[in-house]
């Protein structure tokens, strides 16, 4: 999902990733440090390291403190880290020439969905894990339920390390709370409240673009969680081929589900009305930057832990003109949604020619265990990017201009005993998590893979009519919803969706009774 897929501390949300509740752990490290497999001294190394995150902010703070870990980690382990930053508005071309140019990554990020890690598992992007954990990463090798390895591996082999939480993705809507009320809007708690509340920009605002999320975001962000539906093959940014109907225990091709055509009619008439740019499928802007810079007034594509940084954000650089956010989850509005809780959201892969898999996976091991690491990595320099509290509390008020911490991509060793809250915290937050907490079930997706070997050709071909004829309609670009959509369901037939679609049929009832 662009940028709102990526990690936290970078001021950006991860693959969407809502962490689950955390405790803070003592300051001090594990009691007893799993030992690796290595005996005698660790020859030097240095690893390379690949993860989508944008340049930071300060590129002398951001020096100093890449000196700081990698004499840490040069003294600890012999190792130091190689981190060329990897912008991420175009994140998915990126990833797949990082992947395709055969460089030597000991460390990258990886994830289902948004990075496709299974399908890149399956082709052998990434080296197989299973037996250089035990010894080379003992520590999460036994502290990592089995259930969650299980998750993570691909056709019986483990490809990709796992985050120690669980996480859940759940886009939001984020919004101008001060434009609501300078304009008497309602508040918004559905769909139809965001429709108002795009109106009322779009008519007294002029200067503000009503919403400015790239190419069909505003279907991509929104759509599933106004459904009973549970995606099952997610292409990127939560757009489906195929989803799960809970109900009934059928799969459903979404073109032929009756709930998506019906959002076509409102996404036509909303780009009619002018609630986003008629060329919004060439932009890569995200959307919630472009709220905090104050070209747009509201955006598609947020997620709660990112929220918890803007509204502060906001309040800290806009508050003297009298700015103020405000956010709304899609599923707040619809009881039938679905949430789902994952324990492989966030995962660092190492690619198949990596030199070095046996210290990177060291070096994993390393940083879970020992919380003052961890907290380096997650928040940075105690005293320049944030102060701890007394009552243990990131507090990031009074640090300097530009010290705001985007320097590592902190997600990939994401830890619920280490996690710590921010003093400036969103008000709301907990009260949030609390409705997340109640509404998240167990992913009963987690772990499956599809195999596409009897249908790649049709598999192809369908996110070729998706792309050509899905992504315009989606966007409310094409004058008749009717004519568009009966072209885009023919070629999306002619294409093979029938095939396809019992093939997708047979392996999830096939997965599901091997679950029971």
């Amino acid at each position: 999902m662009r940028k709102s897929m990526k990690n936290l501390t970078l001021g950006l949300s991860v693959a969407a990733m809502v962490l689950g509740s955390a405790a803070c752990g003592s300051k001090t490290p594990t009691e007893s440090s799993e030992r690796s497999g290595y005996t005698g001294d660790l020859d030097y190394v240095k690893l390379k390291m690949y993860a989508i995150s944008d340049a930071p902010n300060n590129t002398d703070l951001a020096k100093q403190y890449w000196d700081q870990l990698n004499a840490r980690l040069k003294k600890e382990l012999n190792t130091t880290i190689d981190f060329t930053y990897a912008a991420g508005n175009d994140y998915k071309n990126n990833y797949a020439l990082a992947i395709a140019s055969g460089e030597k990554y000991d460390l990258m990020q990886a994830a289902p969905g948004w990075l496709d890690y299974q399908s890149y598992a399956s082709k052998n992007a990434f080296k197989p894990l299973d037996d250089l954990l035990p010894k080379y990463a003992p520590y999460l090798w036994k502290n990592i339920p089995k259930t969650t390895w299980d998750a993570a591996s691909v056709n019986g082999k483990i490809y990709g390390v796992p985050g120690m939480y669980t996480g859940v993705t759940a886009p939001a809507f984020v919004y101008r709370e001060d434009l609501r009320k300078k304009h008497n809007l309602p508040e918004i708690k559905s769909m139809d409240d965001i429709e108002t509340y795009l109106q009322g920009i779009k008519d007294k605002e002029p200067g503000i673009i009503p919403s400015d999320d790239y190419q069909s975001q505003v279907y991509g962000t929104s759509w599933i969680y106004t459904t009973p539906y549970i995606g099952i093959d997610e292409i990127h940014d939560r757009l489906f081929n195929f989803v799960y109907d809970p109900r009934n225990g059928q799969v459903l091709s979404v073109i032929e589900t009756p709930e998506f055509k019906k959002f076509m009619y409102k996404m036509k008439d909303w780009a009619d009305r002018g609630f986003w740019s008629s060329s919004v499928l060439t932009s890569t802007n995200w959307g919630v930057t472009q709220v905090l810079n104050g070209v747009a007034a509201a955006s598609f594509n947020e997620q709660l832990p990112g929220y918890n940084n803007h509204a502060t954000q906001v309040e800290k650089e806009h508050g003297a003109e009298g700015w103020e956010l405000n956010y709304f989850m899609y599923f707040e509005g619809n009881p039938d949604s679905v949430l789902q809780g994952s324990t492989t959201s966030s995962m660092t892969a190492i690619s198949t020619n990596a030199e070095h898999p046996e210290r990177a996976l060291m070096v994993l091991d390393y940083i879970q265990q020992h919380e003052d690491l961890w907290d380096f990595i997650t928040y940075g320099t105690e005293g320049v990017n944030y102060n701890l509290t007394a009552d243990g509390t990131i507090d990031t008020s009074n640090i300097a201009d530009g010290a705001s911490f985007n320097y590592f991509p902190s997600g990939m060793f994401a830890n619920d005993k280490f996690k710590k809250r921010k003093s400036d915290a969103w008000v709301n937050y907990d009260a949030m998590m609390e409705k997340i907490n109640k509404k998240v079930v167990p992913d009963i997706f987690e772990g499956f893979v599809m195999d596409k070997s009897s249908f790649e050709t049709e598999y192809t071909a369908l996110n070729d009519v998706n792309s050509q004829y899905g992504y315009p309609l989606e966007a409310g670009l094409l004058s008749d919803v009717d004519k568009a959509y009966q072209r885009y369901l023919d070629k999306a037939k002619a294409a093979g969706l029938d095939k396809v679609r019992a093939e997708v049929e047979k392996q999830v009832q096939a997965w599901l009774a091997s679950k029971k």
